[in-house]
């Protein structure tokens, strides 16, 4: 095999025709010429390379531009400064070649009119990710312009480096409060050994907003070395800062912090703000001493600390924990006795059978409430226990004096779906309530149906004739779980992508789906003031396509969802049929998002990072913008 020296003794010797020959048709060749282009001494010759390639693939000889030596990147930059080609393009061009010398033309683009230019602009200075790019986007940290700070905070988090983590900090002194609000949250998305110390000091900064914020990043992060400091924090002024750091201990789950946690849950001036936090962070560590303190929190006199209490009570499953609960039902207050029974249907009981009957039991107990509200809880935490008993005892509130009561026992028994449910769905066909008998004709004509000739409703299922895709459901969380509790569609959903909002709990039924995955992110397409709402990621989209490429083809629908399912679950179906369909077929793809959700408004900086995931150079965007610019199918589509 030749070597670098000899190959490049040999640039010179070769015509244009051999040079494409020999590097830029195979990508073997492109391989050699990226190695061998840094050693190149004659600028000249590195010309000649980048152009050559630039003629063949603008995004090759873009990446090349950027590999030449540093002293002649400043020609290789001008040549693709000078293509004649769109803003957004050329700044991708220039991002490619990661170089400094791009920055200068990079910064220009962030005074540009449109909004789009200047966001892709701050977004290759990002990517470039040196010093001379942090510098920039320090800079731009500064711009009176509230967007341009955001995004120049959010590609500082994105460089993840002692300078950038250095410029953060430095902006927590900045007197604007939201550049020190970005500057902390930017701090957040840094790997922990480089944002720790920014972090230790930011909890104890003047600006209660920087220190809560702060917290909330600790608690992202999650290494040891930041309880200490959140130890400290439970102690803050602030009840704000207070509840936050209670928070992020409670994520960490470490057992050190639980005394601190039980005297706020206790004791706290705001009791409601932060004793939610606490016993939220106290459920999540479950030792005996954190459930200790939620037992004795249970004879609280605030009923928003008692009510805190049993819910933390609810995700931690034990025996101990089932009695505290079920205690409560005998509360004096109604919302406390209604939060004991949702905590008593959340807890997990699968594969221990003396807790379910525990569980039951005590949920049994509570059928004879006094108030409506609480005896519509137990019907429905009763629904998430699929044995006889709980069946049983929905059977008895087929009787209830309210309607909402007796249809959601209804419900609960449709979920169930075991023999003794549709048995008992069948006898409700003779009560003396008619809603009680309409609605169970309906679970039943459900549970009777065969799978076979389930057909789903065009508004929201897509007939595709390529055997690659699945069927496609885009629903609304709700939607999706009607579909789930519906026996006959279930059994047609092999597979299950649903977007959450952080801290948000998805629905309980989603487990019945055998093939599923979920991810948490809010419906962003720029950072908004609160910086704590998190942005969709190319790692987020890169999940979406690896999920999709790994479905059979052996038939089985797809169900997407999202909480309105419009943006961020429409965005998910357009990047799963991208995927799969293949390059060239964007306005195919997006034409069944269309057919599955007509509704559909896809999250554009999803899509954004679709186009880029996939190399589609912003063929998905295009045909969005497409479809909306033609008036008929905008018609159509309204």
């Amino acid at each position: 095999m030749n070597s670098a020296a000899t190959l490049i003794q040999q640039l010179p010797e070769l015509s244009d025709a051999q040079f494409h020959q020999k590097y830029l048709k195979q990508k073997q060749g492109m391989r050699t010429l990226a190695t061998i282009l840094p050693q190149v001494e004659q600028q000249s010759l590195a010309l000649r390379a980048v152009k050559l390639a630039l003629k063949v693939n603008l995004k090759l000889g873009s990446k090349l531009a950027g590999t030449v030596k540093p002293e002649f990147q400043t020609a290789t930059i001008k040549l693709i400064e000078k293509i004649p080609t769109s803003p957004l393009l050329k700044i991708q061009l220039l991002a490619l070649t990661s170089s400094d010398r791009a920055i200068p033309i990079l910064a220009a683009a962030l005074n540009h009119k449109d909004s789009a230019v200047r966001l892709h602009g701050i977004r290759a200075i990002g990517k470039i990710g040196s010093e001379a790019a942090v510098i920039q986007l320090a800079r731009s940290l500064e711009s009176e312009d509230s967007q341009m700070q955001a995004w120049a905070a959010w590609a500082l988090g994105e460089i993840n480096s002692k300078p950038a983590a250095a410029a953060l900090l430095k902006a927590l002194k900045h007197q604007n409060s939201r550049v020190r609000a970005r500057a902390v949250w930017a701090l957040g998305k840094i790997k922990p050994k480089t944002a720790v110390p920014a972090l230790l000091k930011a909890l104890k900064h003047q600006d209660s907003e920087v220190r809560w914020r702060a917290a909330v990043n600790c608690g992202k992060i999650g290494v040891s070395e930041v309880v200490p400091g959140l130890l400290n924090a439970l102690r803050d002024s602030n009840h704000i800062v207070r509840a936050r750091a209670a928070a992020a201990l409670g994520k960490i789950g470490h057992c050190e912090a639980v005394p601190g946690l039980v005297e706020l849950l206790h004791d706290d001036p705001d009791s409601y703000a932060v004793s939610l936090r606490a016993a939220e962070a106290l459920g999540q560590i479950g030792t005996e001493t954190a459930v200790a303190g939620l037992v004795q929190a249970l004879n609280h006199e605030d009923s928003d600390v008692r009510g805190s209490a049993v819910s933390a009570l609810g995700e931690i499953s034990s025996e101990v924990a089932a009695a505290a609960v079920m205690r409560s039902l005998s509360d004096r207050d109604i919302f406390v006795r209604g939060r004991a029974a949702v905590a008593l249907g959340n807890i997990n009981t699968e594969g221990d059978a003396k807790l379910q009957k525990m569980v039951v039991a005590g949920l049994a107990i509570a059928i004879g409430d006094s108030e409506s509200y609480v005896r519509w809880r137990v019907a429905d935490a009763l629904g998430q226990i699929p044995t006889e008993e709980a069946v049983a005892s929905l059977v008895q509130m087929l009787g209830d004096e309210t309607s909402g009561v007796r249809q959601k026992a209804i419900k609960s028994l449709g979920q169930i779906g075991s023999a003794a449910a549709v048995l008992a769905l069948k006898t409700a066909l003779n009560r003396e309530f008619a809603d009680v008998r309409a609605l169970a004709a309906q679970y039943l004509a459900d549970v009777s149906t065969e799978a076979e000739t389930v057909d789903f409703q065009s508004s929201v299922a897509a007939d595709l004739s390529d055997r690659k895709l699945p069927k496609i459901l885009i629903a609304s969380e709700a939607e999706a779980s009607e579909y789930i509790v519906d026996r006959a569609v279930r059994r047609q959903i092999e597979y299950l992508i649903s977007i959450g909002s952080p801290g948000v709990p998805k629905p309980k039924n989603f487990h019945q789906i055998p093939n599923r995955m979920c991810l948490e992110f809010n419906d962003l397409e720029t950072p908004v003031d609160d910086p704590d709402q998190i942005l969709p990621t190319l790692e987020d989209v890169l999940k979406i396509i690896d999920f999709a490429l790994k479905m059979s083809s052996q038939g089985g629908s797809l169900l997407i969802c999202c909480q309105s399912g419009i943006g961020r679950s429409t965005a998910t179906a357009l990047i799963v049929c991208a995927a799969l369909l293949g390059r060239g077929k964007e306005p195919e793809a997006w034409a069944v998002v269309l057919a599955a959700r007509p509704q559909a408004k896809p999250n554009r900086w999803m899509v954004h990072l679709a186009d880029e995931a996939l190399g589609r150079d912003g063929k998905l965007a295009l045909a969005i913008e497409l479809t909306a610019a033609t008036p008929e199918l905008a018609i159509a589509n309204s």
